[in-house]
């Protein structure tokens, strides 16, 4: 080796040589090569020197201590496959996720690969399928033909076809291949389908949740935190277009259900349902006594009263809180909603169009 000779007694290896030797040689190796290092400090120039590589050995250290620090959960590139491309969501989840300067609780976690097919026989979703297609692409997403080809180029999954029928079958892969899945609104296009689904993901070890972006609301997640006192009772509304394939509240009106449920809380025992002036009315009874109503609106809005009064809640406050969920799921492998909440939430739904086909007659969730 070279070395640089600062007096009688002692020597020092040269700047680049310390270089040299931090990239592969451990930091506690390196420290124990420094410390037999002798120097005279006879002169000043020498202690000059001395200052100057000291400076420098420093700062190599603290490059080695950089490079060899552990990476945080949040510093590692999430792969995101997307499964239907005949709903909206598909685009904005893809441009919040894509965008060129991410929200930082987005960062890192981006859409790459997507399979667009989705609904064979709903129109208005088959329709939307080749635009869709196309502006994704437009944001860097290669469009693949199956699912199985999906799951190659992926670490987790936004299931977001718009029919729920498919849902199944689409997320029996997913789970099988361990990809965390975000399944959205519908779960599923029956209940049955919905239990087989949290069925298979205990069997697999392998999570998914549901929900709809109004569960994340500031005021309902406010209100399920208890910042407005203990909840009373309780009333939420979103517009509830139906859809003939699928349950009465399924298709739309999940929305103001999940917040609805976001409120309440789950513990609904019997259901009620009724049209009033052609809009649907389901009321729902807690095991604790409390009442909480779903009505049909044109928006999305609701009220609580609680032991401190009545606060207005169950605003829409767009994707993004239900995005920042996803993406914490997809890191973490915590659910924001538990499997048991979702399927009451779904059996709310069947039991009101039970009771609605039965002239308003109470159906029990039990």
């Amino acid at each position: 080796m070279h070395i640089l000779r600062l007096t009688r007694g002692g020597y020092v290896p040269t700047l680049h040589r310390v270089a040299i030797l931090t990239s592969f040689v451990p930091r506690a190796s390196l420290m124990s090569h420094l410390s037999c290092i002798k120097i005279s400090f006879s002169s000043f120039a020498n202690l000059a020197k001395l200052a100057f590589l000291f400076t420098c050995t420093l700062t190599i250290l603290g490059a080695v201590a950089f490079a060899q620090a552990p990476s945080t959960p949040e510093s590692k590139l999430l792969k995101v496959g997307i499964i239907g491309l005949d709903t909206s969501h598909s685009i904005a989840f893809t441009e919040a996720l894509n965008a060129k300067e991410p929200d930082p609780a987005l960062a890192n976690c981006r859409v790459v690969a997507a399979y667009p097919h989705g609904s064979a026989d709903i129109q208005s979703s088959v329709e939307r399928i080749p635009g869709y297609t196309e502006k994704v692409k437009a944001l860097g997403v290669e469009v693949v033909d199956s699912i199985d080809e999906l799951l190659k180029r992926c670490d987790v999954v936004l299931l977001e076809t718009n029919d729920g029928r498919p849902h199944l079958q689409q997320l029996i892969p997913c789970l099988k291949a361990g990809k965390r899945t975000f399944v959205d609104k519908p779960v599923a296009g029956s209940y049955s389908d919905a239990v087989k689904m949290f069925e298979l993901s205990k069997e697999t070890k392998v999570p998914f949740f549901t929900s709809s972006a109004l569960r994340f609301s500031k005021t309902n997640q406010a209100a399920r935190a208890g910042e407005y006192g203990k909840i009373q009772s309780a009333w939420a509304t979103s517009p509830a277009s139906v859809e003939s394939t699928h349950p009465l509240l399924y298709w739309y009106g999940i929305h103001g259900v999940e917040s609805l449920f976001t409120l309440m809380g789950p513990g609904c025992e019997k259901v009620t349902c009724q049209k009033v002036d052609g809009k649907i009315i389901a009321t729902g009874t807690w095991k604790d006594g409390r009442v909480g109503e779903f009505r049909e609106g044109s928006g999305y809005v609701g009220k609580i009263k609680t032991d401190k009064g009545e606060f207005d809640v169950g605003n829409f406050d767009g994707y993004k809180p239900l995005i920042v969920e996803i993406v914490k799921f997809f890191r973490t492998g915590e659910v924001p909603v538990s499997p048991e909440e979702s399927l009451e939430i779904y059996a709310f739904m069947s039991a009101a169009e039970e009771s609605l086909k039965n002239g308003g007659k109470e159906v029990s969730l039990k």
